[in-house]
């Protein structure tokens, strides 16, 4: 009698954790399941910086030399706050790039890389100049907090918009179509 019962519990042990097993792998699997599938091209996360009034710093070309937010007083600017090693601020830099041929006219491109270096890979996909905040000047004066961040700045330097986040394609061009429409509409007036 013994024995029959000690079969029995090793049976019904058996059985336990194989149904633990498979509750635990169902649970597993359920977790590595999206939910919601949303196009990340579809949606912008992107929350207001902080400072949103113009201040002008310096940053460095590639070779060292200085230049100045200031320097860029010709056009609209679209200022981006980035780094090579942020997925989300490399993806807004390539939407920005898809765009400068069609503003690069209208609008001055300041693309600021955060980190010493950029991957090379990233500097021969884009068009326009890479720059660096070697001493994270311009990072501390508008309180950037979040990458990639994005400011839209009229050629009176005011800042239209100011976007911390990833941002869409489509928020990206109607704020480039909006500087640049603004510019234009200075330029008639003085006409």
């Amino acid at each position: 009698m013994k024995k029959k019962t000690i079969i029995i519990l090793v049976v019904a042990i058996i059985i336990f954790c194989t149904a633990m097993a498979f509750f635990m792998w169902t649970l597993s699997s359920k977790e590595d399941e999206p939910e919601n599938i949303i196009d990340v091209e579809e949606v912008s996360k992107t929350k207001d910086i902080e400072n949103d009034e113009y201040i002008d710093f310096t940053f460095y070309k590639e070779d060292g030399t200085e230049v100045k937010l200031s320097d860029y007083k010709d056009k609209a600017t679209v200022l981006l706050f980035w780094n090579t090693n942020n997925e989300d601020s490399v993806e807004v830099l390539k939407k920005a790039n898809g765009m400068y041929e069609q503003y690069k006219e209208k609008v001055n491109f300041v693309m600021i890389n955060t980190s010493q270096d950029v991957d090379e890979k990233i500097k021969e996909e884009v068009d326009f100049e890479v720059f660096y905040d070697f001493y994270k000047e311009g990072v501390m004066k508008y309180k950037i907090s979040e990458l990639p961040s994005i400011l839209y700045i009229t050629e009176e330097n005011e800042i239209l918009n100011a976007k911390a986040g990833f941002t869409t394609t489509d928020a990206l061009e109607a704020n480039l179509e909006i500087i640049s429409d603004k510019n234009n509409r200075i330029d008639d007036t003085e006409n």
